[in-house]
């Protein structure tokens, strides 16, 4: 049986979006294609499937000290060296790269899921220049060393043709599915203890998911701030869930907007949450809000649809394509429309009801079956099967 293998890099970095489209496609794999054999490779991580792995490790491992020169260096030269060479070794029918990144040499067919081509995209969106050399460099080389693209949406492809000058009929598009754990029935108990954990009020609107500054968390803030004395008197709060590094070109400085504001007791702001408790957070939650300009895909609706929860979102991006009708969707600089939907839905139980209905009825026809079937196909297209 033809062999293919994976890349599981993303596995290093377990909270992006990459990790849960690696974790959840390896999963599905071996099920949907039994006339494949497949091999995961990882760096650090250990491999959390069925799949067989091999961890792999570059010659500048050494000098990876978790940031800098050092950490950049091992990570491209496990890309564009290690994984290519240990592929060969195994004389693989297929090489899948399953993030934005790609060898300059393989020696079987390459594919390459693109999730989006965001540092291509939003200006300004690096930290520094290395970075900024990293992404070029790849963008040249991904269309170059690939035979197919994949990619999350309709959306991404366009942005994908244009920006990488890649043809239609190379690039693919699979979407991404919903985990069986985010369901609307959970147990009474787990949401209290969720609740206590993390001190959260009882009646609260959640945001979930990064602090870069295309997420537009800066809008979110002044919407409650502009509906703040209506949501004192529902007492409705805010919950932010999210990491945030110090203020840079990169990320706002969302404690110092809760303080300008005057939102300190309006606003939870939240580091990180147990992944095993997420389901419980969505379900406590009394809506979810989601203003990001840019996603490529957008796991957060998606599951906060499939846990019962209604949503307001961005009409940006990819993401009108997976909420579909089953959201109110506010464009994303639209400070007021943001404030008079939470508002809307704080008061009406018939409009949270009516969302969270196709919400279910939307999110119920993502699955990761349904993925895995898709890029299989686009294996045996590519192999000729």
């Amino acid at each position: 049986m033809p062999e293919v293998g994976i890349s599981g890099l993303p596995l290093d970095y377990p909270f992006s979006g990459s990790a849960v489209y690696v974790r959840n496609l390896a999963r599905e794999l071996p099920s949907v294609a039994p006339d494949f054999t497949f091999r995961l490779f990882t760096r650090w991580a250990k491999p959390e499937s069925n799949l067989p792995g091999t961890r792999l490790s570059s010659p500048f491992a050494r000098i990876n000290r978790g940031q800098g020169v050092g950490a950049r260096l091992d990570k491209l030269a496990w890309e564009v060296g290690s994984l290519p060479a240990a592929s060969a070794l195994r004389r693989q029918a297929l090489l899948h790269s399953t993030y934005f990144a790609a060898p300059v040499i393989s020696s079987c067919p390459l594919i390459v899921t693109v999730h989006d081509v965001i540092p291509l995209v939003l200006p300004g969106y690096h930290r520094g220049r290395q970075a900024d050399l990293y992404s070029r460099f790849m963008a040249w080389n991904v269309p170059r060393a690939t035979r197919s693209i994949i990619t999350v949406s309709e959306h991404a492809k366009r942005d994908i043709m244009r920006i990488l000058g890649v043809r239609e009929d190379r690039v693919h598009v699979t979407y991404e599915g919903v985990e069986a754990r985010f369901q609307p029935e959970q147990p009474a108990s787990e949401v209290e203890r969720v609740r206590a954990r993390y001190h959260l009020p009882q009646r609260f609107a959640l945001y979930l998911g990064g602090a870069e500054r295309r997420k537009n968390l800066e809008t979110l803030i002044r919407a409650w701030t502009r509906g703040r004395r209506e949501l004192r008197d529902r007492d409705v709060k805010l919950v932010v869930v999210a990491r945030f590094p110090p203020p840079d070109a990169l990320y706002p400085d969302i404690h110092g907007l809760v303080r300008a504001e005057g939102l300190e007791q309006d606003v939870i702001l939240v580091a990180e949450v147990d992944e095993r408790d997420k389901p419980a957070l969505y379900a406590a939650a009394l809506m979810f809000c989601f203003p990001s300009y840019y996603e490529g895909f957008g796991f957060p609706p998606l599951e906060a649809m499939a846990s019962g929860i209604p949503v307001v979102c961005s009409d940006a991006s990819s993401l009108p394509e997976v909420v579909g009708d089953a959201a109110c969707m506010v464009p994303p600089e639209d400070t007021g429309g943001w404030c008079e939907a939470i508002v809307r839905l704080a008061d009406s139980e018939l409009e949270r009801a009516s969302l969270t209905n196709r919400g279910l009825l939307r999110a119920a026809k993502f699955s990761w079956a349904r993925t895995a079937l898709r890029t299989v196909a686009i294996y045996r297209d590519l192999l000729g099967r």
